[in-house]
This record gives structure tokens, sequence and C-alpha cells, in this order.
């Protein structure tokens, strides 16, 4: 798990802040608009336990997949939490409940980690239940876990359009 993120104290988002929040939890709503990515880089990289997409069209396919999934996605709360360990990101602790279209239901908690440079998204982070991602640093085991998700992204990339007005 990550140090202690779950007990980092909670602190209020600046105006610009919370557009950038505002937009991102509209794409984890499975409400994707071109608004919705605005705050993107053309270069910014998702990260979760499922997939690594690189690059803003390779995102978009990514979230712009989620109705196909699940008939609701409902934010049940986030806070901003204050973590001086990370100055140029805005950090959530997000309970997000999925209802998949197969009728089954699922509750999970996240930190989302956005990096921020000159106010666009560089890199956004899902961890489940605050446990950090495996990556290529984590040895064999790791580097496959990181090519499979690569993979997936690609998949998704290939199936779903980047155009949210397509979806």
């Amino acid at each position: 798990m990550n140090q202690d993120t779950k007990t980092l104290a909670s602190r209020q988002a600046s105006p610009q802040e919370q557009e950038i929040i505002d937009e991102v939890l509209s794409l984890y709503q499975a409400k994707p608009t071109d608004k919705s990515y605005a705050h993107y880089s053309p270069t910014a990289v998702f990260h979760d336990p499922v997939s690594i997409a690189k690059g803003l069209p390779s995102i978009q396919s990514q979230f712009n997949g989620m109705p196909k999934a699940f008939s609701s996605s409902t934010t049940e709360s986030y806070r901003v939490l204050a973590d001086p360990s990370h100055p140029d990101s805005i950090r959530l602790d997000l309970t997000q409940h999925y209802v998949f279209k197969t009728g089954q239901e699922k509750t999970l908690n996240s930190l989302v980690t956005l990096r921020l440079h000159n106010g666009m998204i560089e890199h956004h982070e899902e961890e489940w239940d605050h446990n950090s991602n495996s990556t290529g640093a984590d040895g064999f085991l790791g580097r496959l876990n990181e090519w499979r998700k690569k993979a997936d992204a690609k998949l998704v990339e290939k199936a779903v359009p980047a155009d949210p007005n397509k979806v």
C-alpha cells in the first residue's frame, strides 16, 4: 500500500484544480465528452492495474470504452488529499461504484494521482485500494504484467474510438 495515503488529510482544491477534477470524474462516471479530455497533454500516460495507455488517443479509448462495459458508474465519494510529497499533483481518494452490463456490481476505492505540467495532466495513475501498480522495475513478473497492460491498452485502442462523440 502507498505510504499512509488513506490517512492523509483533505484539502480544498483551487478553482483550476476543481475544473480538472470535475472533468476527470466525468470520465470515471462513464460520461466522456471532448471537454473531459481538455486537460490532458497529447503525450499523457494513464496507468491502472488493467492497462498502460500512452498518448491522448489511447487514454480516450480507455475511458470511452467504459459505457460499453458498465450500465452505470457513480462517484460515491472523493476527497482531495493534502500530500506535500507530490506538490505538482492532484491526488484523490476516490470511491466509485460500478454496475456492469451483466448486472454485477463493484465498489472500488482508489488513489488517483494526476501529475500536472503547465496545468495539463501528464500522468494519470489509478491505484486500486491504494496499492501501487506493478511496473517493469518489479522484476520479471512486473515486466510481464507491464507488457500485458500495454497490450490491453492497444487492444482497447483498436476496438474503441478515441472520439467520445462516436461512442
